[in-house]
């Protein structure tokens, strides 16, 4: 550093007297310069008060009357400041500054270290020969921080003076050997300070590291620790001693947004460089269901998944977990997202591969009982599996595609198959209670109501995509519901299905894809809403895609004076129909329920407090192409019109698999004709576009169709987020790795969200102790002892006041709220490095 000429003292004297300081101490040791004092007085903002070794009782009296005056000055004394018993000029010194002319001691004062730190400036004046580099060390640098890891926290450019700060700096630069921030630390001199750090406190001591070594022993004692297993001989060279931290730095990284890519990336790095697909290979999976330090633990979880179902074991239990339950373990672990498909996949299997037929029944009644509270749940089931495969990514395709023959089969074959039979064995036109016959529909539902009603029908809408709309309109306490259900008439189709939901005193089939309401055609919107008129003329009708586009006034007026409202909606089967679409109409099933849900809100919002969800009828989809061998050729019988799934005829066709009703029956007229249907999911021979998506047969897939009754609140939603509380028996923290309980305050409900929590301990400061453990409150049981779940967490190897408070957090990730108790520290082995990790 270049010796400092008289300008740049003078300019730094005068810039140490303020309105707050008026007496500045320049003792200069070897009187270097007092033959500049004349010509450092001319240029002077102050008075020089010269001071010589045996003056300082003279000088404090000049000084006292200079004070009192209000005045300022320099004192210069060529001599070496005296020793504090001897110094009459203490109390003047404490109250004002000091200079020195060496650029060392300058440099470190302005930097406001302690004189001990005189070496380290010294050694580093090339590190703040910067300007750059010298602010931020000002910046970063306080009073209990450790001013080499604050040099290495600037050279790394961490947002923080600890260890872990410039570790997650140092990994996002590399984990390679020629990583440019390593680079930099040799170069200033600091490299081995680095390492020295780095050794105390995470125990990290190879002869000779390396930042890839020092990940990998990182990495390898976190996961083994989740596994609560010893660090296996193989990777005995990766032991480390200070494993809380270790476990800390990964934890609070991952919680970092800034540092989660990072994190992942170093994981997968460690992951090739251990050999560790080989060696996990070896762990139960008992094990490996609590280790998420590495995403590929998922992929080992997942093939070991599918070996199971495709096997049978449906009922095996990992550890005291059931397959269920690892499943959702696993979806509330760190990679869950990027594997969140596959595992859907995996329990949708589970789920159908666990159906075991309830028996049969000669009850009509019976079976649309046990179709309507249990068993549309397989269909809800088939949807979400083959939605799942459908969009599982390339590179996990090979993980879950075993699995789909066996689904395929089990819900063909086991379940469809046997639904259908059932079915054709009870139903019969006559057989359907009259409250629940489609064409009934208008008297037994919608001319009763004593408000304005809504009436949504949304083409082939299935029962069991209406239940899940349900169940998200259930979750908020802004509406009430209750779900009947009617049984279409044959075939299950839209000419059929359409005129049957209007006002009607008489329905005939009248030709070619007809049915007459009372005489009058409908197979347009304008000449429903006109028979809806006729009715009632305070009546209307509209798509629902034309009232999601109108202006807020413009609903508002379709709304106004009207007692009901008919809205069409044809996602469904308009996406199910077309050859180039019918293997996406799974998703079309989903956008309609978002929809219809949206659609529902907006009528809340305009104060409809009726609302009437239903369908002309339903479908069957399967994913797997449809064979030869399920195809029913009735071409030597005559017949008036044939579709896959029905035929007209003006007698009944006698064919094995094959059912037969009177349109007369079905209609309640006078009708002698024949509509003829196969008795299980396969399908007629005849033209048609598509035969992966089919209806117009008789099955409780297309004939069953939901009647969902919606009534809306007003007001403002009074659901909150589920909150939790620390059941913890004892609250002394006896270890650095403890168990805390949480309960769940109360059950998930219309009224209660589920909510994502962040768990850890903190100081009085608020300052984290710990690492931080995910919680995800979500627990449906009413029985409070079922809504209790352990969390453990880890304490960071740093150093505690025994007998003292520290804070549990409960931090609610959505809202911010926190939820703490307190806990008293009882650890005999203290840890305490003199740095902060």
């Amino acid at each position: 550093m270049a010796e400092l000429n008289l300008t740049q003292i003078t300019e730094a004297l005068n810039g140490m007297f303020t309105p707050s300081n008026h007496f500045v101490f320049w003792y200069d040791d070897e009187g270097a310069f007092a033959d500049n004092i004349a010509e450092l007085r001319e240029n002077l903002n102050v008075p020089i008060v010269e001071m010589a070794a045996s003056q300082q009782f003279h000088t404090k009296l000049q000084l006292l009357e200079i004070q009192e005056a209000g005045g300022s000055a320099l004192v210069y004394s060529p001599v070496p400041k005296p020793a504090l018993n001897e110094d009459f000029l203490a109390d003047f010194e404490r109250f004002s500054r000091s200079y020195s002319a060496d650029a060392v001691t300058m440099l470190r004062e302005e930097l406001q270290l302690p004189a001990d730190q005189q070496g380290f400036v010294s050694d580093q004046q090339a590190f703040f020969a910067s300007k750059e580099r010298k602010m931020r060390f000002q910046k970063m640098y306080g009073p209990k921080k450790n001013p080499t890891l604050t040099m290495l926290a600037v050279l790394s450019k961490a947002d923080e003076v600890t260890l872990s700060g410039v570790l997650r700096a140092v990994i996002h630069e590399s984990t390679d050997a020629d990583n440019s921030i390593l680079s930099s630390f040799a170069k200033y001199g600091v490299l081995s300070q680095f390492w020295d750090f780095i050794a105390k406190g995470y125990g990290y001591v190879p002869d000779e590291p390396t930042l890839l070594g020092l990940m990998s022993a990182i990495f390898l004692n976190f996961a083994f620790d989740q596994g609560q297993a010893e660090l296996p001989d193989y990777y005995y060279t990766y032991k480390i001693t200070q494993v809380n931290n270790a476990i800390s730095f990964i934890q609070n990284s991952r919680n970092l947004f800034t540092a989660q890519q990072d994190i992942q990336r170093t994981a997968e790095e460690v992951w090739q460089a251990v050999d560790a697909a080989q060696q996990f290979q070896k762990l139960d999976v008992s094990v490996l269901m609590h280790i998420d330090a590495f995403p590929q633990l998922d992929r080992m979880i997942v093939k070991w998944l599918t070996g199971r179902l495709l096997d049978g074991d449906v009922a095996t239990k990992v550890g005291r977990n059931t397959l269920d339950e690892l499943i959702s373990q696993r979806q509330n672990m760190t990679y869950h997202e990027q594997y969140d498909q596959v595992y859907e996949i995996e329990l949708a299997a589970l789920r159908l591969l666990r159906f075991h037929n309830a028996g049969d029944s000669d009850d009509l009644g019976g079976l649309v009982q046990r179709y309507t509270t249990t068993e549309y749940t397989i269909d809800t089931t088939y949807r979400k599996f083959i939605q799942g495969m459908q969009k599982v990514s390339p590179d996990q395709e090979d993980l879950v595609v075993p699995l789909r023959a066996k689904v395929e089969n089990t819900y063909l074959n086991d379940y469809l198959s046997t639904s259908i039979n059932r079915w054709n064995q009870v139903y019969a036109p006559t057989k359907v209670p009259t409250r629940n016959l489609q064409r009934k529909f208008y008297s037994n539902f919608v001319s009763n109501q004593q408000n304005r009603t809504v009436v949504i029908i949304s083409d082939a809408f299935r029962f069991e995509a209406a239940k899940e709309l349900q169940a998200q309109l259930d979750q908020q306490d802004k509406f009430e519901t209750t779900m009947d259900w009617t049984i279409t008439g044959l075939p299950s189709v839209t000419y059929f299905g359409m005129p049957a939901l209007l006002p009607n005193h008489q329905l005939a089939y009248a030709e070619e894809k007809k049915v007459m309401v009372d005489g009058q055609d409908c197979d347009s919107l304008e000449k429903r809403r006109a028979i809806l008129q006729q009715e009632d003329p305070n009546s209307d009708a509209i798509g629902v895609t034309e009232f999601l586009a109108m202006s807020t006034d413009a609903r508002t007026a379709l709304l106004a004076g009207k007692n009901t409202l008919y809205m069409y909606h044809n996602e469904i089967d308009n996406t199910g129909e077309s050859p180039r679409s019918e293997n996406q109409v799974f998703d079309a099933v989903t956008r309609t329920i978002d929809q219809l849900g949206r659609v529902i809100e907006i009528l809340r919002n305009r104060s409809i407090r009726n609302v009437l969800v239903t369908a002309d009828h339903g479908f069957i989809y399967r994913w797997a192409p449809i064979d030869e061998a399920n195809k029913i050729d009735i071409s030597s019988f005559p017949t008036l019109k044939k579709e896959q799934r029905y035929a007209f005829s003006e007698h009944p066709i006698e064919l094995t698999g094959v059912g037969s009703q009177k349109i007369g029956d079905i209609l309640g007229n006078s009708d002698q004709r024949y509509v003829n249907y196969p008795t299980n999911f396969n399908i007629f021979k005849a033209p048609g576009a598509g035969q992966n998506y089919v209806h117009g047969g008789a099955s409780l897939q297309e004939m069953l169709v939901p009647v969902l009754e919606v009534t809306t609140k007003r007001g403002r939603s009074q659901a909150e987020n589920a909150r939790i509380h620390d059941v913890t028996a004892n609250s002394r923290i006896t270890s650095r790795q403890l168990t805390v309980r949480l309960m769940q305050d109360d059950p998930i409900s219309e009224v209660v969200t589920p909510a994502h929590y962040s768990i850890y301990f903190v100081d009085d400061a608020h300052r984290k102790i710990s690492g931080e453990t995910a919680f995800v409150a979500d627990i449906s049981d009413p029985d409070p002892k079922a809504r209790i779940k352990p969390v453990r967490v880890t304490l960071a190897e740093q150093p505690f006041i025994n007998g003292h408070t520290y804070h549990l957090v409960l931090h609610n990730d959505e809202t911010g709220v926190e939820y703490t108790s307190d806990y008293q520290m009882d650890i005999v082995i203290q840890g305490g490095f003199g740095f902060d990790i």
